[in-house]
């Protein structure tokens, strides 16, 4: 993998890393990137320190995962919480994922609930046209030396029809209990506030630095060959930017020829220009949420309808539709 490649997804996978730590930098996250403090801070502290203490205890699904999204780099705690969740609703997709994407993180001893239950086959076999579980499987065959296995799996990742990783449903999930913390005014800023808690795992962009490495692609001519069709199936389906964005990272490093580099370079401003849009347009929404009474009830309709297109369809068409009102 190409030093340009391998520093953006390292520094991406930081990114998330740093994200997973709790919700404090909601407003960094939910709202205006820039260093100026936005006038929903207040709401977003009260949230903050309501929803822990609402946490405290609970049982029930949204709780349970809720409480291991504030454990911060307590993996042993994550685990918990996350099978707990799953244990409670294996039909939400999000908290499976959650548990698969702690279990790849390699720890001492393994942590009992990764095996108590194989997160990730599970994953994949309740999902077999979603790359990312394929990946990860993928990612494991390298981890114990089984090239053959892991091309294989790696061909199935590109050869998916889609690549969600479900960050993108932690945002409805928290919603579900933030709703009922805020007063009728504040809505629209508990709905941003609920965005914190969305986000890429980080175990598939750190398998794909892996398995798509320079010293991995060289193992076999099928590697880069299957490293490419993965990059190409993340730039055009990936659910989130940052999806998108790595994988044409992978299809630069892992293509040949000035042509193929060209189509991708403008793949790349297309992203990257539609993450521009993304950001002005919740900015925008971030600051009808402070504004007048009329501002705010548009805004929270138009907060909500994002979580929900976000948690059904992933972040780049729930931007599409906010830029677009």
């Amino acid at each position: 993998m190409g030093d340009s490649m391998t520093t953006v997804l390292k520094m991406t996978v930081a990114a998330l890393a740093f994200a997973a730590a709790g919700s404090a930098l909601a407003q960094a996250r939910a709202g205006d990137e820039t260093a100026a403090p936005s006038p929903l801070a207040p709401v977003y502290a009260r949230l903050d320190e309501a929803l822990a203490q609402k946490v405290v205890g609970a049982d029930d699904a949204p709780g349970r995962w809720l409480s291991g999204r504030l454990s911060g780099f307590d993996l042993a705690a994550q685990a918990r919480d996350y099978a707990a969740a799953f244990a409670r609703d294996p039909k939400e997709p999000l908290y499976g994922a959650s548990l698969a994407d702690v279990c790849m993180r390699p720890t001492i001893p393994t942590l009992p609930e990764c095996l108590d239950r194989d997160a990730v086959g599970y994953w994949t076999s309740r999902e077999s046209d979603n790359a990312v579980p394929w990946l990860l499987q993928a990612e494991r065959q390298r981890r114990r030396n089984s090239t053959p296995a892991m091309i294989d799996n790696l061909e199935r990742a590109g050869a998916s029809a889609r690549y969600d990783d479900h960050g993108g449903r932690g945002g409805a999930v928290a919603w579900t209990r933030v709703q009922a913390l805020v007063a009728p005014a504040d809505r629209a800023a508990g709905a941003l506030y609920a965005l914190s808690y969305t986000g890429s795992m980080g175990a598939a962009l750190s398998a794909l630095e892996n398995v798509c490495g320079s010293s991995v692609r060289s193992l076999d001519a099928r590697v880069p060959r299957a490293c490419e069709r993965l990059g190409t199936l993340m730039a055009d389906v990936g659910a989130s930017f940052n999806d998108r964005r790595a994988g044409v990272q992978v299809v630069h490093a892992a293509s040949g020829g000035e042509g193929a580099r060209v189509a991708v370079d403008a793949t790349a401003r297309a992203i990257v220009a539609g993450q521009e849009r993304c950001r002005e347009a919740r900015n925008a929404l971030g600051r009808d949420a402070a504004a007048s009474p009329a501002a705010r009830a548009d805004a929270a309709a138009r907060a909500e309808r994002y979580l929900a297109t976000l948690a059904a369809r992933g972040e780049v068409a729930a931007c599409a539709e906010l830029a677009g009102k």
